[in-house]
């Protein structure tokens, strides 16, 4: 009868640990698609400014009108200096969309243009390492997880 109790806690151990790996698993693809649809997004106002000659507000409220910007928060945004950016930036890549742009508004259209396809260059190569690493985690770590799970039931029994 004692035996029952550990090996369900064992087996509860394990599943939690294996869970744990795959809650990691499902941030790390979380954070490439936001950084992923937001390069589409700035891929999106540099097409939409080379065609049409708008401002940062009118850009935004374009943008705003698919589902997949409006999620990135683009409705409270008044200019493009008050782009929502993604968490899953690196500080130096935050710093260099911020400078961007602040730059965007004091440019003419041709080089807005030009900036803003740099900076989704920029986001696009963050977002293919992040899709790396994503998959690497996929493989790695609900089988690390479901083995720290194994090594604290021996442990603990």
């Amino acid at each position: 009868m004692s035996i029952l109790p550990r090996v369900t806690g064992a087996v509860l151990l394990i599943l939690a640990g294996a869970g744990g790996g795959f809650a990691f698993c499902s941030h790390q693809t979380a954070c490439w698609r936001q950084l992923h649809t937001f390069g589409r997004l700035l891929s999106y106002l540099q097409g939409t400014l080379s065609y049409q000659a708008l401002t940062g507000a009118e850009l935004l409220q374009r943008a705003a009108y698919y589902p997949e910007f409006a999620q990135l928060g683009l409705t409270k945004c008044r200019a493009l200096e008050e782009l929502p950016l993604p968490g899953a930036l690196s500080e130096s890549l935050k710093q260099e969309i911020r400078s961007g742009m602040a730059q965007l508004a004091l440019e003419p259209r041709t080089n807005a243009c030009a900036t803003l396809q740099r900076l989704a260059a920029l986001t696009e190569e963050e977002a293919q390492n992040r899709k790396e690493i994503a998959r690497s985690a996929r493989r790695l770590y609900p089988r690390l997880g479901a083995c720290a799970g194994i090594l604290t039931a021996i442990l603990l029994w």
